[in-house]
């Protein structure tokens, strides 16, 4: 099954866009990512349903203080990994910050099929299929990831990590862990090594300090 994410800040439409999915592609689930106000709530959202792919609105301003492709990018500095599409129902020309590529720019109406039309029944199975290996790139790339992390795992049992490789060690486990790819460990197991580094580093950079400024 796919998990497809949806974000819209007024989702009238999402539940005719759901059932036209689940009835014409059985392996796909469009989740709406509901109840958040704030864009790092959203990535919590995120993590929580594991969404593989992400489908969000563009004009959100007046509800959230920040619009679709502004979400976006703070989701992909977030997760790089996780690719985000843009549906809206402004013309293209009016999403002028460059925040997301025109290719991964649809308009709403990629789910108009009443009738069945051939032409647009055909637009809507091409865009599925991107999401699906758009999907599909997700979960390959989180399986790397995965040996990414079980390699920096063991580092840091022999506590050999660097203070760059505690905090991409941090960052793949909350991924990681969110998505049920890896056990969740308790969060003193987590903090301990990583502060105890940060608070060396603090250290030595105020003896620094105090030398020169002698």
């Amino acid at each position: 099954m796919y998990r497809i994410g949806y974000i819209d800040d007024q989702p009238a439409q999402y539940e005719n866009y759901r059932k036209k999915l689940q009835r014409r592609y059985r392996d796909v689930e469009l989740i709406l990512l509901e109840g958040c106000n704030t864009r790092e709530e959203f990535l919590e959202k995120i993590y929580e349903e594991r969404i593989e792919v992400l489908l969000v609105d563009y004009k959100m301003a007046g509800s959230y203080g920040f619009n679709g492709s502004t979400l976006i990018n703070y989701i992909n500095d977030q997760m790089r990994d996780l690719e985000c599409f843009i549906l809206t129902a402004v013309e293209q020309d009016q999403i002028n910050d460059g925040l997301v590529t025109r290719r991964n720019r649809y308009s709403k109406t990629i789910f108009d099929t009443e009738g069945d039309d051939p032409g647009r029944v055909e637009q809507l199975d091409e865009f599925v299929e991107t999401l699906r290996q758009s999907a599909d790139v997700f979960k390959r790339r989180s399986e790397e990831k995965k040996e990414k992390y079980f390699l920096l795992l063991e580092k840091r049992k022999e506590k050999k990590l660097s203070l760059s490789e505690e905090e991409e060690y941090l960052r793949l486990y909350e991924v990681l862990s969110s998505y049920g790819m890896i056990e969740k460990l308790p969060e003193k197991v987590l903090t301990t090594d990583f502060e105890e580094k940060l608070d060396k580093l603090l250290a030595m950079g105020d003896r620094i300090i105090k030398k020169y400024d002698q």
